[in-house]
């Protein structure tokens, strides 16, 4: 690792359909697409060099179009130890985007070294900046953007 540190930029999905008996995957509702827009304002000059969703279409959804403006292809599907491992082993002294859920963001936040960060279900508006320094040694920022949820 660097000395520079690596960053880590964690956020749940964005805003989700209601979810139908049966539906364990839907799509992001209108105000989802906006805040999943709304981070390419955000995050475009921010230097990220990766990006991990879940196997879920709605985080793939929000990660999307900061994907699209940076023409970087988000790595999908892989859990949270999975994730921790890959980015300090292929990303050390870079900035990756995680997109994941109200248990996958604080699993990953925890797995670099801090286990204070929640994140209840009707949240969709927090961002999380993880600057790796060393061995379970993280300094982690919460932020909030977009419209307050």
């Amino acid at each position: 690792m660097t000395n520079a540190g690596t960053t880590v930029i964690l956020i749940r999905h964005a805003e989700r359909f209601d979810v139908a008996p049966g539906d364990n995957d839907p799509h992001l509702s209108a105000a989802g697409q906006s805040r999943a827009r709304l981070l390419v304002h955000v995050l475009n000059q921010a230097n990220i060099s990766a990006i991990y969703t879940s196997e879920f279409v709605r985080t793939q959804e929000t990660a999307q179009p900061v994907a699209d403006a940076l023409g970087v292809s988000p790595v999908e599907g892989i859990d949270a130890l999975q994730i921790k491992k890959d980015i300090l082993l292929n990303h050390s002294g870079e900035t990756v985007l995680v997109v994941g859920h109200t248990d996958t963001v604080p699993d990953v936040i925890q797995l670099l070294g801090d286990d204070s960060h929640k994140i209840d279900k009707d949240e969709f508006d927090n961002m999380f900046l993880a600057t790796v320094l060393g061995e379970n040694k993280v300094r982690v920022t919460r932020l909030k953007y977009g419209d307050p949820s």
